[in-house]
């Protein structure tokens, strides 16, 4: 009896020392997976606490549950002050940033977010504007369970500065082509206007220098009595047949049209004179020999020859156009 008595307490002790060591082995198990997890939540933290951006959890009810010491370079504010404060949007985003902020946060926290990235601005402590830009991601345990949100935040205000002054030439260069636009505009009406207005006058001036022709041949076969009112009519014709060219006039706008073209041909060839100079900027605004004569008042085969002798000023060679090497002038 007493035997068997013995053996059955000696069964139980092994039992119990078996369950002894399983609830030994789980323990330890259970002491090594939390050294781990303190390892890993020291290491993250580690990291956290030494990024360039500021890190952030928030729990699902908002509040924040940790944040890195890169605050303080961003903000001003220490870790702590930004934990205790009533709230990021309260204590830094700026006013007009505040709702928008908010909606970003509380989606975020819903999980209902489809863009989670926001660029929002802030105060800092010593009331400096920055750009921030804020990541967030779900946080979750080994069983899904969710835990809130982790955010990174970069302090933009470069980048964002950067893009405005890249905005602004952007904006200056558009406004320098047209203003470039609107000129070459200008100036092609001006071209247009002076070659007009040169082609009128040595048109007047051909035909009035044909009706002076047509009288003086009129008045050695009429009477005398018709020849005297054919002198007088001559005479008043001769009296206002040609209308001088105001070359002070069309050398300034041809400055202003073709600028530095006179000055070049100058400096390049001092022998030219006045009328070369006048020859030359009347082929340069595209005038032909007739269109020359009428306004130089001297008949077209002496503007081809005066062509020729300009050539030979300049040093042009038979293959090379006059009009082509002013204009390249």
């Amino acid at each position: 009896m007493t035997g068997e008595k013995n053996q059955e307490q000696n069964k139980r002790t092994e039992e119990l020392e078996q369950e002894l060591s399983k609830l030994k082995l789980e323990l330890e198990n259970a002491r090594f997976q939390e050294e781990q997890e303190r390892e890993k939540r020291l290491f993250y933290q580690l990291i956290a606490e030494f990024a360039f951006a500021w890190e952030l959890w928030f729990e699902p009810n908002g509040s924040i549950k940790y944040c890195s010491p890169s605050c303080s370079d961003l903000t001003g504010y220490t870790a702590n002050q930004i934990i205790t404060s009533p709230g990021i949007a309260a204590l830094l985003v700026y006013d007009a940033d505040k709702e928008k902020y908010s909606n970003f946060l509380t989606g975020a926290l819903n999980q209902t977010m489809v863009n989670q990235t926001l660029e929002f601005r802030v105060l800092t402590r010593t009331k400096q504007l920055r750009w921030f830009m804020m990541n967030v991601r779900g946080v979750y345990d080994k069983n899904g369970k969710y835990l809130g949100i982790r955010a990174s935040v970069l302090d933009i205000t470069r980048v964002k500065q950067a893009m405005g002054h890249i905005s602004e030439m952007e904006r200056t260069k558009e406004f320098d082509s047209r203003n470039k636009q609107r000129l070459q505009t200008e100036l092609e009406m001006k071209d247009r206007e002076l070659v007009s207005f040169l082609l009128q006058l040595s048109q007047k001036n051909e035909l009035l220098n044909k009706a002076v022709h047509l009288l003086q041949s009129e008045g050695a076969t009429k009477p005398k009595a018709a020849v005297s009112m054919v002198q007088q009519l001559k005479e008043l014709l001769e009296a206002n047949a040609v209308q001088p060219v105001d070359w002070s006039m069309v050398e300034n706008q041809v400055d202003k049209i073709h600028p530095g073209f006179l000055e070049r041909l100058q400096k390049r060839h001092p022998v030219v004179s006045v009328n070369d100079k006048k020859l030359c900027s009347y082929i340069r605004l595209g005038l032909s020999s007739k269109e020359i004569a009428g306004l130089l008042n001297i008949t077209s085969k002496s503007v081809e020859i005066s062509r020729v002798r300009l050539r030979k000023k300049l040093g042009i060679n038979g293959k090379n156009r006059l009009a082509n090497y002013l204009e390249q002038l």
